[in-house]
């Protein structure tokens, strides 16, 4: 019977040994980022409103991006926490672009600008909800 490995950060072998830690722990592809694991949580995520073949696309991109710099620092970090800056960030940039709107002479703020913050401010309310529940 394999042992799963119990460090926070495993240090995946991926070439080296596939499915194992450094400290002889089995790392279980099922909470390992991969295209796979990321293919998975879209096809839960695409059916919903909003959802455009776009945003997948720069959302897989970036997370490959990320996989390489940041290997598995995601298990421990508080993600929804760090949703909850982004999210707060992207409220800010569009009020930022609002600013920059109103300095060229717009009257009216973007619908599309209120439409983003709006998302943003629902994705932070969402990451609380979840961070509530696991007593954060």
């Amino acid at each position: 019977m394999r042992r799963e490995c119990q460090c926070p950060v495993p240090e995946y072998l991926g070439d080296i040994r596939p499915g194992y830690c450094w400290c002889g722990g089995y790392v279980s592809r099922e909470w390992i980022t991969s295209d796979s694991t990321f293919s998975d949580f879209l096809r839960q995520l695409s059916p919903l409103p909003g959802v455009t073949g776009r945003v997948v696309q720069h959302s897989q991109a970036r997370e490959r991006a990320g996989r390489t710099e940041f290997g598995l620092e995601y298990l421990s970090r508080n993600n929804p926490l760090e949703g909850q800056e982004e999210a707060a960030d992207g409220l800010n940039y569009s009020f930022f672009e609002t600013l920059k709107d109103i300095r060229a002479g717009e009257q009216e703020i973007d619908p599309d600008l209120l439409d983003a913050a709006h998302h943003f401010a629902l994705a932070h309310a969402a990451l609380d909800r979840r961070r509530a529940r696991k007593g954060e």
